[in-house]
């Protein structure tokens, strides 16, 4: 019966010590955290193994992690790590989910009318990680303009936002602009005094030319008053009138001197 009795403890402690070889043999000592590991663009990607495999240290020293093939872009990328002839895959997601932030440079801007406003211009201090965009947006339509002209007298209220180049949009800011009549007259160039020998023709639109701060070139406006007998020395006043499509009207009056030059003979 003894005997019986020791048989019976020796084979369950074979059967035990069977069982923890086979454990040894079949179960991995390291075991990945996850499958799918998330982060955000523009947050460093860990290089510690530590970070991704649950392990004790002795067995984290001899597992290599293999990062060749992540990127820090957007995307969906396979990582693995090995110990020895073992090697588990994983993936590694970038994703971008943050909306810009930023701040408006004021309040309420004052600009005249016909003039062109990019939304760009209106804000500062933003915060992303990616490329951004500014837009003027209309809430009811959701179209969004890089820039806008104000064409109607008044005060507007517009919105900006914000855009990343993964799409993620900001909260929108309220702007006050005011559109008031431009009051700010054209200028004329080219409109120097000057002296020429009798007979001696003259273009007085040669070189002569009228910019406005907002039409820009409007040289085709000038009208020119006056006239300049090149045979009869004297002096010629020729008045130069230019007006925008404000009715701002600049008036430039230039002097031509004809002069008779003497014969040494």
């Amino acid at each position: 019966m003894q005997n019986k009795i020791i048989v019976s403890v020796l084979s369950f402690f074979i059967l035990i010590d069977a069982i923890l070889i086979y454990l040894a043999l079949t179960i991995s000592p390291i075991k990945l955290k996850r499958n799918v590991f998330t982060f955000q663009y523009g947050q460093d990607i860990p290089t510690d193994v530590s970070e991704y495999v649950n392990a004790n240290h002795s067995v984290l020293e001899n597992v290599k992690l293999d990062l060749s093939h992540v990127s820090k872009e957007v995307g969906s990328y396979q990582a693995s790590i090995t110990y020895f002839d073992e090697t588990q895959y994983f993936q590694i997601v970038v994703e971008d989910t943050i909306k810009p932030r930023f701040q408006l440079k004021k309040v309420e801007w004052h600009v005249q009318l016909g003039e062109t406003l990019y939304a760009k211009d209106l804000i500062q201090n933003v915060e992303d990680h990616s490329e951004t965009k500014v837009y003027f947006y209309d809430e009811k339509t959701h179209e969004k303009s890089e820039s806008k002209s104000f064409e109607i007298e008044g005060t507007q209220i517009e919105r900006i936002i914000v855009e990343d180049q993964h799409g993620n949009q900001s909260s929108s800011l309220r702007v006050k602009i005011v559109i008031e009549k431009n009051q700010v007259p054209p200028e004329i160039k080219g409109v120097d005094n000057m002296e020429i020998q009798v007979g001696q023709n003259i273009d007085l639109k040669e070189g002569v030319t009228a910019t406005d701060d907002i039409e820009g070139d409007i040289t085709s406006r000038i009208i020119i008053t006056g006239q300049v007998d090149n045979q009869i020395p004297g002096t010629y006043d020729i008045t130069y009138t230019v007006t925008d499509k404000d009715g701002n009207t600049t008036k430039v009056i230039r002097t031509i001197t004809v002069i008779e030059v003497e014969d040494d003979n």
